[in-house]
């Protein structure tokens, strides 16, 4: 059986970096420099550098969710944290599902209402991120 790769990594792998810099003498600016160019290229090979960064700051915050294990609705995309106007967030919602990066679903409780979720091209993204970028910090510990 296959399981999902785990999206929180990433997302708890910078928390973990921001905790264990504060204890350690080396240059803390080159580690996440590193991991940046890490990302960097798995957008590159993967497609996300295609999306536009409203498009790439909405995934985010929908992985972000996932990664807390919250459901988010369309509306709750909307509401977000200055994504812009209704109609500019519904095009990047469409567009995010006509590349494969999200799927919409009608909410089980209310029926107007669609959930938004990664897919698993997504998901498999953002894992070999954070699997990449552990490497690093396995590195670098060492």
């Amino acid at each position: 059986m296959q399981t999902e790769p785990d999206t929180r990594t990433f997302l708890q792998l910078l928390v973990w970096y921001k905790i264990w810099s504060e204890h350690i003498t080396v240059d803390k600016n080159q580690l996440i420099f590193r991991i940046n160019r890490v990302v960097r290229a798995i957008e590159a090979t993967s497609g996300l550098d295609e999306l536009d960064i409203s498009a790439r700051a909405i995934l985010s915050f929908i992985g972000e969710a996932e990664a807390e294990h919250r459901t988010l609705n369309v509306s709750d995309v909307v509401k977000g944290p200055g994504f812009g106007t209704a109609p500019t967030v519904y095009s990047r919602l469409a567009e995010l599902v006509k590349a494969g990066w999200i799927k919409c679903t009608p909410d089980p409780r209310d029926g107007r209402a669609k959930q938004v979720m990664l897919t698993t091209t997504a998901r498999r993204t953002y894992a070999k991120m954070s699997n990449e970028a552990q490497k690093l910090v396995t590195a670098k510990r060492a």
